[in-house]
């Protein structure tokens, strides 16, 4: 009879790649540890952040071990997680102080490109009166859109339609902002989203903050939406040279 050992036999290692792929995916979505990844409040400069604590936008350093480890987290870094864009006007101090939101998501989603833009998932806004939740399915094109209101009671300011009210300015918003996404699905024909796609809706969600501004009243200096239809939409521009919510005054004043 073969004498016992009493010894334990090592562990085989096992590859990363060996891995279930389902395991993997848990091992890439830590990073980062958020539940929601602000864009223009993450830490602007790559290498800065703690991933463990501090919200970041920056891609994760498991990204550049090799091209299939870099697709695979690419995939759960921009597909897993959720990115927020805060309208309002807050954003990380080390960002020049002219730059707007808007500004900081154009040069964002325009740096990491058609292929990562196209994995996107969960994309969502936050304005002073609404927000606006953008989810794309795996199967793009489908992309669908949840679209609140806060519920406020709001003055129309002097000189707006009778019976305008804020209700009826965020049915029009949110039918306008469908209309845009419609759009965008049907001409990328069953491909992913590209960067551009993604400027143009931000640009568009951006645009609405005047229509649903209560600042100085409902339709202040003529920010009142008509009807549905985008084309019979006024430009916002007086409304936003006078307010300071949605022209951002109160953060641009000043050197950059």
């Amino acid at each position: 009879m073969p004498p016992i050992s009493d010894s334990t036999e090592e562990p085989t290692f096992t590859h990363l790649f060996d891995l279930p792929p389902e395991v993997r995916d848990m091992i890439y979505i830590q990073w980062p540890k958020v539940a929601w990844v602000d864009i223009a409040q993450a830490h602007p400069r790559v290498g800065r952040s703690d991933r463990q604590t501090d919200k970041s936008v920056n891609q994760p350093t498991a990204s550049k071990v090799s091209r299939r480890m870099r697709k695979e987290c690419l995939d759960v870094f921009y597909g897993k997680n959720k990115f927020l864009l805060d309208l309002r006007g807050w954003k990380h101090s080390e960002y020049p102080r002219k730059w707007t939101p808007l500004m900081i998501f154009e040069r964002w989603i325009s740096g990491i490109g058609d292929e990562n833009a196209g994995r996107l998932r969960s994309l969502s806004f936050l304005s002073h009166n609404f927000t606006a939740h953008i989810r794309t399915s795996n199967e793009v094109p489908h992309v669908s859109l949840k679209f609140r209101a806060t519920p406020s009671r709001i003055e129309s300011a002097e000189g707006t339609p009778a019976g305008y009210t804020f209700d009826i300015a965020a049915r029009r918003a949110e039918q306008g902002l469908r209309s845009l996404l419609d759009r965008i699905r049907i001409e990328r024909h069953g491909a992913p989203l590209r960067a551009n796609d993604l400027n143009e809706i931000c640009r568009f969600v951006n645009m609405l903050q005047p229509f649903l501004c209560k600042r100085s009243n409902l339709g202040h200096m003529g920010a009142v939406l008509p009807s549905n239809q985008v084309e019979d939409w006024p430009s916002p521009d007086a409304h936003t040279n006078k307010c300071d919510d949605c022209g951002y005054h109160r953060f641009t004043r000043g050197q950059d």
